[in-house]
């Protein structure tokens, strides 16, 4: 698969880091001003970072961004978007895993991996006003900013 290469060719970069055991992505696509928020520190987002359970990916106005997890799980956000990928886990022998974001404001869209086609209730997004457990394939979130 495509995606083993990428992840063995990803340079690290930033400060304090997760083992890689734990990373659960890769940004793929930047376009316009996209940070990623890690704890206490914030770096603009780039082709190839990796993103870890706890990450915030931020988006401004004009901005969005491609992320794919290791389950080939595909995430699109829109601009002026605020998301954190609040958990992940994923056994690549069995498939089995789970994976839950939060969309605090702007647009998600979200086409489910291997955790979704071995156990779709492993799969939650949560807004401000609802949590979702996912059931299908491909979809599509908008929160409003207030």
């Amino acid at each position: 698969m495509w995606l083993g290469a990428a992840w063995a060719q990803t340079p690290d970069k930033g400060g304090d880091k997760p083992t890689d055991r734990s990373q659960a992505g890769i940004v793929k696509v930047v376009r316009g001003d996209v940070q990623v928020q890690r704890q206490e520190q914030k770096l603009a987002a780039q082709v190839g970072d990796k993103l870890y359970p706890g990450d915030r990916v931020v988006t401004a106005a004009d901005a969005a961004a491609g992320i794919t997890l290791r389950d080939d799980t595909l995430m699109s956000l829109g601009p002026k978007t605020s998301f954190v990928l609040e958990d992940f886990k994923y056994n690549e022998s069995s498939g089995e895993g789970n994976v839950a974001v939060r969309v605090a404001k702007g647009t998600l869209r979200y086409v489910s991996g291997l955790i979704g086609k071995h156990a779709p209730d492993r799969q939650q997004v949560a807004t401000p006003t609802a949590t979702i457990g996912i059931r299908g394939t491909d979809f599509i979130v908008e929160v409003a900013d207030e």
